[in-house]
């Protein structure tokens, strides 16, 4: 009896590899063996190493020392074969904004050599499993980011590569594109392809066969999800808690917790013949966590946007801090902080001079400025890094100055407009702890986002479609409505029964 002997190559071997970039080492002797039809994910803190791995592997970096090769090749000496052998889909994705989805598609098509009947089959196939068919002629800077991130992947597999690699697909996109995308890669797994996955959502990492905690360029860890213990999740952040720093930030002094922070009553706002909100109305109290969460394209910015006096409302009336926001739009930017989803610095500024900067404008004298500037050194984990331009810092440490600077005026109101997007799992549960201190001192704080897990730290949350509020409540009271269900899946139901 005849047995093959062959041996199998492994789709990616890492061997001792470390990449520096000038002084900073950025991956330092990492070593690991992904094999053909493997799906694995990767997990670490922001600045871990998460994507100079993964452009290593895609032979964009050449390693400072070690060896990476794919599908047998070297990744110095032979990168276009490589380069044929895999789809890429960066955090930045690389379409083209003034081109129709189907445009891109045949670009990208073009380039790997996919043409006539050949690509029209995969460009059904591609269109139909992304749910994109319907889209054909819309340029895509039109689409939203869940249909954008979508497009990308269809763009990544139109050549059909043995391997697929993406460095966080699902940064910024709502929950049910979020399982749109992830049916994608199954689809794609089950076809027999090797898929490598950085992620920073605990249950997105779950789902793979072994999951790689990178920290400081290191790996720590990689093994199968069930591995880790019986919480998964736990004994992640476990393993990256030592490499993220959490200040223990001083409190805020206590202050008056009574009464209504925000009032908003049949608020509309419209763009042409688009309404963008439709005819909400909620309150929030003082001291007050209150979410708000939609898909892409729902209305969650544009009300923030409203609440904040950027933009004015279209009909109905809207309250802040006490006050009608449409009369007196000056008074209110006062009293309120405001964190955009790009964190609102100015990057090409220090730590000291953002917050110089952002207290001149709330009108702090110089020796209170001076008593919140160390505050907010320390909460940003800063002190130290004063002079350092915004624009070497991490996404996390950015995250915290972002919000050290928003309240450094002790507003009535805090809005936070997606401010956890795209940061890693420690980072983002040390973020909700200062969140949460911020309102138990009397700071109402009303919060967008598109992780459904961030909900359960509201106190309240209220559920927008398309411009129309669908349900608002205690997230325990939601689930219990909906008959125990994981409010993931109330979200989902609730988008669905009105689409």
């Amino acid at each position: 009896m005849k047995t093959d002997l062959t041996p199998v190559i492994p789709a990616v071997t890492i061997q001792s590899v470390s990449r520096r970039f000038g002084k900073r080492t950025a991956i330092d002797d990492l070593s690991l063996e992904i094999q053909k039809g493997e799906l694995l994910g990767i997990v670490g803190a922001d600045g871990a190493g998460k994507t100079t791995l993964l452009q290593m592997i895609c032979a964009i970096l050449d390693p400072s020392k070690g060896r990476v090769s794919v599908a047998g090749f070297d990744s110095v000496r032979h990168a276009a074969s490589i380069h044929a052998k895999l789809g890429y889909v960066p955090q930045s994705y690389s379409l083209y904004g003034e081109l129709t989805v189907v445009e891109n598609l045949a670009f990208f098509a073009e380039i790997r050599g996919v043409h006539g009947p050949e690509f029209a089959r995969r460009r059904e196939r591609l269109l139909h499993f992304s749910g994109l068919g319907q889209f054909l002629d819309r340029r895509t800077k039109s689409l939203s980011g869940g249909m954008q991130k979508k497009l990308a992947v269809c763009c990544a597999l139109v050549h059909e590569p043995d391997i697929l690699v993406l460095d966080e697909p699902t940064l910024g996109v709502d929950p049910i594109s979020r399982r749109d995308l992830w049916t994608m890669l199954f689809d794609a797994h089950a076809n027999g392809r090797t898929i490598i996955c950085a992620t920073s959502y605990m249950d997105e990492a779950a789902r793979c066969n072994r999951v790689g905690v990178l920290s400081d360029g290191r790996l720590l860890a990689c093994q199968r999800p069930e591995h880790f213990g019986t919480d998964f999740e736990a004994s992640v952040k476990h393993l990256l808690s030592p490499s993220v720093s959490i200040p223990r930030t001083p409190v805020f002094s206590p202050r008056e917790v009574v009464g209504e922070a925000i009032r908003v009553v049949e608020l509309t706002r419209r763009f042409g013949a688009f309404t963008a909100v439709d005819h909400i109305n909620f309150t929030v109290a003082r001291g007050e966590v209150f979410g708000l969460l939609g898909p892409n394209g729902s209305g969650k910015s544009t009300t923030i946007k409203m609440l904040t006096g950027i933009l004015p409302a279209s009909t109905g009336s809207m309250e802040v801090a006490g006050m009608d926001v449409a009369t007196r739009p000056g008074a209110v930017k006062g009293r309120v902080g405001y964190m955009s989803q790009r964190f609102s610095l100015y990057t090409d500024l220090t730590v000291d001079e953002n917050i110089e900067f952002f207290g001149t404008v709330y009108g702090l004298g110089a020796s209170v400025l001076a008593e919140r500037r160390n505050w907010v050194l320390d909460l940003a984990g800063l002190a130290g890094h004063e002079r350092k331009l915004v624009k070497t810092l991490s996404g996390a440490i950015k995250q915290r100055l972002a919000l050290g600077c928003a309240v450094l005026h002790r507003p009535d109101v805090l809005f936070l407009d997606e401010p956890t997007s795209g940061v890693d799992p420690v980072s983002r549960d040390a973020f909700w702890r200062l969140i949460a201190e911020i309102a138990r001192a009397g700071t109402a704080v009303l919060v967008t986002t598109h992780y459904i897990r961030e909900a359960e730290h509201c106190d309240r949350v209220a559920f927008i479609d398309r411009g129309h509020l669908l349900a608002t409540d205690a997230p325990d009271a939601l689930r219990r409505r909906h008959g125990g269900a994981e409010l993931e899946d109330v979200f989902v139901a609730l988008m669905t029964a009105g689409s």
